[in-house]
């Protein structure tokens, strides 16, 4: 996949303004140059899992993952058949990509497994510390949504939205100006990853439930995702109780992914105008109830919000533009687009240029 048949989408798509309304026309020597990255990301990930697991001792159940590896063979052989048999740039790096974003979280998700055995002390002492440093009273913040039903069902929905959220970016940014944007937010992601695995080894957490010792059976209006099952979960890893890994769960307390996840939704949906308001709105309450849904300290949003920061500046360094600025000074007529510029620009959208990243991108 990593080599796709450039002169072939060449040959298919319109070069100049004339032939194609504006931001139609996809760059494809930068769409191909990410996806080489992107997949450069993947094998070096890849690599790393089947090192860590064999250091670990640890063992993979395949058939936990079953379903997710179909579907990125399905996604995979769609792109191909769209790069070499019936050239289409827009449905083959869409699908490719949602194939390498499907990897991308998988390996991610694997990797915690053998980092939460390396036995570093618990820094919980530390991070509630952190929040109370603040002036942010956890168990208040626990009251303030027992208190209300409502408000603590939709926190949970809120919480449990990532996956739809990703499923309806990747459509948004399925557009042929939006694939850079798409690729872009698969590095980032890639990156963010990286940062909060690395963290996550030398800091882990039993998590606010655990260390707080909170008994759920006084809070009959909350239902939270992450409980103080994740101290049994890294506790079996670090005793060799556990040496299968047979499904996947969450493991990371600091920082929090999910905070880096939806400020990265945030940026990932900004260039689809309908989509913008709302989307920020959403992720901003997924990032409040974060707290109480994944047993998450006051700081480890903080920290998850700087790496999403971080990701998103840091992917701008790395990944590849368009050659919007070249081929603008040497043709004027040559519909362009820039990821993050006019890429999330759209007709009577006068405030798009102003795009969140857009000093990064």
């Amino acid at each position: 996949m990593p080599g796709p048949a450039i002169p072939a989408f060449e040959r298919a798509q319109p070069t100049r303004s004339t032939q194609s309304p504006p931001h139609s026309v996809p760059d494809i020597d930068a769409l191909v140059s990410n996806s080489r990255i992107i997949w450069g990301v993947i094998a070096a990930m890849s690599f790393a899992a089947v090192v860590s697991f064999r250091a670990a001792n640890l063992s993979f159940v395949w058939m936990s993952v079953d379903s997710a590896l179909i579907s990125v063979v399905v996604l995979l052989a769609v792109s191909c058949f769209y790069r070499r048999i019936w050239p289409n740039p827009s449905i083959s790096f869409s699908t490719e990509c949602c194939a390498q974003l499907a990897l991308i979280l998988s390996l991610g998700c694997a990797l915690s497994y053998p980092l939460a055995k390396m036995g570093f002390p618990y820094r919980d002492a530390a991070l509630n510390a952190a929040d109370t440093w603040m002036g942010l009273d956890w168990l208040a913040y626990l009251h303030f949504f027992n208190d209300r039903p409502l408000l603590a069902t939709l926190a949970r929905l809120a919480y449990s939205s990532m996956l739809l959220q990703l499923l309806v970016m990747i459509v948004g940014l399925a557009a042929p100006s939006r694939l850079l944007r798409l690729q872009q937010y698969i590095l980032a992601s890639a990156l963010a990853l990286a940062i909060t695995l690395t963290i996550f080894a030398f800091v882990p957490a039993a998590g606010t439930y655990a260390y707080l010792h909170i008994a759920l059976s006084e809070f009959t209006n909350l239902s939270p995702i992450t409980t103080a099952a994740q101290l049994a979960d890294i506790e079996a890893l670090r005793t060799g109780r556990q040496s299968v890994v047979d499904g996947m769960k969450g493991l990371i307390t600091f920082p929090s992914f999910h905070t880096v996840w939806a400020v990265l939704f945030m940026w990932g949906f900004y260039p689809i105008k309908q989509l913008r308001y709302a989307a920020i709105f959403l992720n901003l309450f997924v990032i409040a109830s974060t707290p109480i849904q994944g047993a998450h300290y006051f700081i480890d949003l903080v920290g998850g919000a700087a790496i999403a920061a971080i990701s998103v500046c840091g992917t701008a360094r790395f990944s590849r533009s368009s050659r919007a600025s070249a081929i603008s000074r040497k043709a004027p007529g040559v519909a362009v687009d820039i990821p993050g510029m006019s890429a999330d620009k759209e007709p009577g959208d006068p405030d798009s240029a102003r795009s969140l990243g857009g000093a990064c991108l």
